[in-house]
């Protein structure tokens, strides 16, 4: 690229950094103030929406305005049929769950009756969606999916703790005898959280409130988490699948932000955000997506610990601790770990859940991150990592769909690696592993410049900018060209649909889209401003 090309690109690049940079500012503000919009809030969602409405429809007096914008907004995002997120081709099975709820909202008492009698065939639905199941998680078979057999510790112990909920209120749904029904029943009681919900999740909830309604009378805590779902409805009238992600916001714009900011005073919101991190962490130094209700989650206590280490410079000694004590045998971490307490008093315990690539990166991530002493956890959790390498150079991931998301944090993670002799082997893995995985992602991009969604396009650019000596030019002027296109006029960026959420649900969380683009940016300014001094 001649140098007026360069600067015009250098200009476009510092444009949609200031855009970028003040949306997740507006976001940011707002989850500190408590008070956050549909705009920078995880994406509403046709299947969540149309369980919210059935469920309040079969609660009743006191609930029909919200179950009315609900059914309002599923008309809206209508495409011949209803996809797992809005704008998405239709699923069949999405489409049959809306269409039944539609047309019971509408057809007078007889049709919500109808509607209402058919909940074993709902619930059998929403157990299919539930099949395609998240790597590294085996869960109960089709058969252990019954009363009173889900309820077994042997069946139930193959499902992290949030999970729990939505199984044991399917199945109760699905179940056409009595055996196991009161077990199931007090299991859902003993299970149902402070505000209401059932951890925090719509899908959840709603399902507990049907299988609550088909078994009897609860009336208080039906009223409770009828409540709770009113709460979480978007103004537009869809429902999220579950609450939010503040935590991982938080914890990444304090991290993407920290990278450049020079002083407090740059940013006055980053102190404020630190703060609000410290008051989120659990009794145990573990963090859930959104305090104070949520289980504690490997992966956002990770993020926390590296926007926290970020800005402060100083180690978070109850949250790494934690992290180390619950690294797995063979040096991998997983996501869910099992617990007891309620949050925030709670106590992190083995077993966890759904060991993954993606998450051990982040949990390295924020290990490295308190000191640059590689201690021995911190080896075995990198060995594991290299020996999940396939033999095109990519990583595989459990959180997100396609290998760019893995590839391109791994990548990243090993350019700050300082080789040790006394590390020799693994130090000749690492070298081969950055290797293969440098040749992946420069092979992987597309004709367009892009590698995919916005966020893999952005990961991909800020992994491979650590080694510019060794990557072609070319490579990140046509990745940054085509991140730009995709950002809109409010510095939002086109949405990142490739999150997978239990078992298929799929969602956009609009900050942390944002704040992936404004760290590859943010990383290709600075190369432009190297070159520019040479």
């Amino acid at each position: 690229m001649d140098g007026d090309g360069a600067m015009e690109l250098n200009k476009e690049v510092q444009d949609g950094l200031e855009k970028a940079r003040n949306f997740v500012v507006e976001g940011v503000e707002q989850i500190l103030s408590g008070n956050s919009d549909e705009l920078h809030s995880v994406s509403a969602c046709p299947g969540a929406t149309a369980l919210a409405a059935l469920a309040l429809l079969a609660v009743g007096r006191g609930f029909e305005t919200a179950q009315l914008r609900g059914i309002q907004w599923l008309k809206v995002q209508q495409r011949g049929g209803w996809g797992k997120f809005p704008g998405d081709q239709p699923d069949e099975e999405v489409t049959r769950i809306v269409g039944m709820v539609l047309q019971g909202s509408q057809g007078g008492w007889k049709a919500k009756l109808k509607l209402l009698s058919q909940l074993r065939y709902f619930s059998s639905l929403i157990l299919s969606i539930g099949e395609g199941v998240v790597p590294g998680l085996e869960g109960p078979t089709k058969d252990e999916i019954l009363l009173p057999t889900i309820l077994e510790e042997r069946v139930l112990g193959k499902l992290p703790i949030y999970g729990r909920p939505v199984i044991v209120a399917a199945s109760l749904l699905a179940s056409n005898s009595q055996g196991g029904s009161q077990e199931g029943i007090t299991y859902l009681l003993e299970t149902q959280m402070a505000d209401g919900s059932w951890a925090e999740d719509v899908v959840a909830t709603s399902l507990s409130i049907l299988a609550l309604l088909s078994k009897g009378d609860f009336a208080e805590q039906v009223q409770r988490a009828g409540l709770w779902l009113v709460e979480k409805q978007y103004k537009s009238g869809g429902w999220p699948a579950f609450d939010q992600l503040k935590i991982w916001s938080m914890g990444w714009a304090t991290c993407v932000f920290g990278e450049t900011v020079q002083k407090a005073s740059d940013a006055p919101w980053i102190l404020r955000a630190v703060e609000w991190l410290k008051r989120g962490q659990n009794a145990d130094g573990s963090y859930g997506s959104t305090p104070p209700f949520t289980h504690p989650d490997l992966d956002d206590t990770a993020v926390a610990l590296i926007g926290l280490h970020q800005v402060l410079g100083e180690e978070n000694k109850l949250g790494s601790n934690l992290l180390k004590q619950l690294q797995n045998t063979d040096g991998s971490w997983g996501t869910f770990p099992s617990f007891q307490g309620i949050p925030p008093h709670v106590t992190s315990e083995f077993p966890v859940y759904i060991a993954s690539v993606d998450v051990s990166i982040h949990v390295l991530e924020a290990l490295w991150r308190r000191s640059r002493i590689q201690d021995e956890s911190i080896w075995r959790g990198l060995t594991w990592v290299l020996t999940q390498q396939n033999e095109d150079g990519s990583f595989p991931s459990s959180w997100f769909e396609g290998a760019v998301y893995s590839t391109a944090q791994v990548l990243e993670l090993l350019s700050k690696w300082k080789f040790s002799w006394k590390r020799w082997n693994i130090a000749r893995h690492i070298l081969g592993s950055r290797t293969k995985a440098q040749e992946y992602l420069i092979n992987a991009q597309n004709s367009d410049g892009g590698w995919g969604s916005v966020v893999e396009t952005s990961l991909a650019l800020a992994g491979l900018w650590r080694y510019e000596k060794s990557v072609p030019r070319e490579v990140l002027d046509r990745g940054i060209r085509n991140l730009l296109t995709d950002q809109s006029n409010n510095g939002s960026f086109k949405p990142s649909y490739g999150g997978v959420y239990a078992k298929g649900w799929n969602y956009e969380e609009p900050l942390t889209t944002a704040l992936t683009a404004i760290r590859a940016l943010q990383r290709y300014q600075r190369l432009y401003k190297a070159s520019y001094f040479k």
